[in-house]
């Protein structure tokens, strides 16, 4: 739902491109009234003062301003809003200027919410330029408590960027309020924000979408380099023979997932989705995803991970991670990813189209969080002095049975020689050959210690397993 508020005379005009064999749009319910339009729940700024958000006046020395397009200054702030996407749309902006100081705040405050009715915030921001400074957004108590729920400082790369967080203050009405805080002295170091909303449900687990409400910190990319968009759905494609016909989430025709349109544009398109940023750890990230491929003219899923440094080079997708082609016939299969960051980084899915219609691609239960996707092996124990003492003793029992047998098959012979004197000459030849085995391995020379450490190695063996 859409509401616009105009003081003057006025026309309206509804236009629609078209975009494809596939590309319907379609409008309905179109009222005009003479009363305000009422408040939605997503604060876009579209109208000025529709929210009822307000310059905060105690302990600032600067103001935010509403602006749309690009900002004043050259290498820094946004060049269109968050919600349309075009230099047309609003958002508020903190301008900077060589004559800043550090430290100096502007701060604006939204109405006033009952007790109870939110649960969590979420806003977009765009931090971009060398000179930026702080972003912080406060949840402020009607009783005078104030509880910081994020901050972000320092240039975060030109686009816009999700934030979330839980509110903290409760059994008392509040408002969200947003400050920005000056580096100093910079004509590059405009921010701005957009798209605020105050819900009533959980906020998601952090690296976790299930598009069930929304796009979570995931966004198309801009600028122009894909040339399609992945699109939140539900239920069956309107494409025949492809795409899922219920989500993975609720595995029903109600829940939501993402998709890539194949009706849309030709042979090799591309659709480029791209995730928040996420901060390198000791222990790696694990990337799981549920992804969809059915139809007779699938093309190409591929995930990248990217970064500053190659970003600042020009690469818009980064390092090839995993790749699917084809059809994979109509169910949800699962993916995951070990990935190890040393810098600031982000995951890519980029869709290359097929030849046809028939290749819807889709994507659901995204999740990112700190360590190996799976357990690793244990790593066998380094040899300890207890472990060799126990091998040496093995082996040294195992010698001292073999001596005893030959003992009794000297002690053998020797009864069984007064019967059969020709076997004498034989049968000392087997008995000092046995009784040499029995002193060499008393006596401890090369041949017994190399009996004796054969016979350990056997031990380690028996007792590893």
């Amino acid at each position: 739902m859409s509401h616009v508020t105009l003081q003057q005379v006025h026309q309206v005009i509804v236009e629609a491109t078209v975009g494809g064999e596939a590309g319907d749009i379609a409008i309905d319910d179109i009222s005009f009234d003479t009363e305000p339009c009422p408040n939605t729940d997503v604060c876009d700024f579209e109208e000025e003062g529709s929210c009822g958000w307000q310059q905060q006046e105690a302990e600032v020395d600067a103001d935010w301003v509403r602006g749309s397009g690009s900002t004043l200054n050259l290498q820094t702030g946004p060049d269109y809003d968050h919600t349309t996407y075009t230099p047309a749309g609003h958002y508020y902006y903190l301008p900077s200027a060589p004559t800043d100081l550090a430290g100096q705040r502007a701060k604006m405050a939204s109405l006033l919410f009952p007790a109870g009715e939110g649960v969590c915030v979420q806003l977009w921001y765009h931090m971009w330029g060398k000179g930026v400074g702080t972003l912080n957004v406060y949840q402020l108590g009607e009783q005078g408590d104030q509880a910081l729920l994020f901050s972000r400082t320092g240039n975060q790369d030109h686009t816009w960027r999700f934030a979330q967080a839980s509110l903290q203050l409760t059994g008392q009405a509040f408002k969200i309020m947003v400050e920005g805080v000056k580096m100093g002295p910079s004509s590059e170091g405009d921010m701005a924000f957009d798209d605020v909303l105050v819900t009533g449900s959980q906020c998601p687990p952090p690296g976790h979408c299930d598009f069930q409400s929304s796009l979570c910190g995931w966004r198309n990319l801009d600028g122009g380099v894909d040339d399609g968009d992945w699109l939140r759905g539900r239920g069956a494609s309107s494409n025949p023979n492809t795409g899922p016909s219920v989500d993975h989430t609720t595995n029903s025709s109600l829940g939501y997932y993402l998709y890539a349109d194949s009706s849309l544009g030709e042979w090799g398109v591309r659709s480029v989705l791209v995730s928040d940023l996420l901060q390198p750890t000791s222990r790696g990230h694990c990337f799981t995803f549920w992804y969809h491929m059915h139809g007779d003219y699938v093309g190409t899923l591929k995930v990248y991970s990217n970064n500053r440094k190659l970003h600042a080079s020009g690469d818009e997708t980064g390092l090839l991670m995993w790749r699917e082609t084809g059809n994979q016939g109509d169910v949800w299969l699962e993916a995951s990813l070990s990935v190890d960051f040393d810098q600031t980084s982000w995951f890519v899915f980029e869709y290359q189209r097929g030849k046809g219609s028939g290749g819807d691609v889709a994507l659901d239960d995204i999740t990112v969080r700190p360590g190996p996707c799976y357990l690793e092996p244990p790593t066998p124990l380094p040899t300890t002095d207890g472990s060799l003492f126990l091998g040496l003793g093995v082996g040294l029992t195992l010698l001292l049975g073999v001596a005893i047998i030959a003992g009794l098959y000297v002690l053998h012979k020797r009864h069984s020689s007064t019967s059969d004197p020709k076997l004498i000459e034989n049968d000392e030849l087997d008995q000092n050959s046995g009784l040499d085995l029995l002193d060499r391995s008393i006596d401890g020379t090369n041949q017994s210690n190399c009996s004796i450490f054969d016979f350990a190695d056997l031990g380690n063996e028996v007792s590893e397993s």
